[in-house]
């Protein structure tokens, strides 16, 4: 009779080696940079057939570029926080960033990036004059979020309305400058 191989037990990960940095992303800054590009060109796409296309629920066809913009917007602020962040007096724990879906946040440590380093004066583009337009325009964008928008008790109405920040040509308008916060 032959001899069973013991099973393999789980192990704990080992701890990064000394001179090895952990980050929110393990590394994959690039990866996630191409996930971001291709979910803002999806935005693009979408927003671009809502130009051009008329429909029943039109209105709400805007979402879903809403909702890709600000992923993308997400994935940008958290390159920059997990990369800048070493700059920082006091680190940012990588999971906390992992796990946050706040673009808010990510804007205030983008902010705090921003001011460490000294780049306020480069930190600008069409319809971002400083960092407080930055943060502005995330806050906009924040707001936009569809389920968001609907959840709110002043957005209650009659079954089927779309929330004032959600209407078309108001979410058109502000596409350009969205492209300009990815794009800066």
């Amino acid at each position: 009779m032959k001899k069973k191989r013991p099973a393999k037990r789980l192990t704990t990960p080992q701890a990064p080696s000394p001179g090895h940095e952990r980050r929110w992303h393990n590394g994959a800054a690039l990866e996630i940079h191409l996930h971001a590009e291709s979910l803002r060109r999806a935005a693009k796409v979408l927003a671009e057939r809502l130009t051009q296309e008329t429909g029943l629920r039109e209105d709400w066809d805007v979402t879903p570029v809403i909702v890709l913009y600000r992923h993308a917007a997400e994935l940008y602020l958290k390159i920059v926080v997990g990369e800048g962040g070493k700059f920082l007096a006091t680190p940012i724990d990588p999971l906390t960033i992992f796990q946050t879906r706040s673009l808010r946040w990510l804007a205030q440590l983008v902010c705090l990036v921003i001011k460490t380093v000294r780049w306020e004066s480069k930190f600008t583009c069409d319809g971002i004059p400083d960092p407080s337009g930055f943060s502005a325009l995330v806050n906009k964008l924040e707001e936009m979020e569809p389920i968001s928008c609907v959840r709110l008790p002043q957005n209650r109405g009659r079954a089927g309305a779309l929330p004032g920040p959600l209407h078309k040509s108001k979410v058109i308008e502000l596409l350009p400058t969205f492209d300009a916060l990815l794009d800066l």
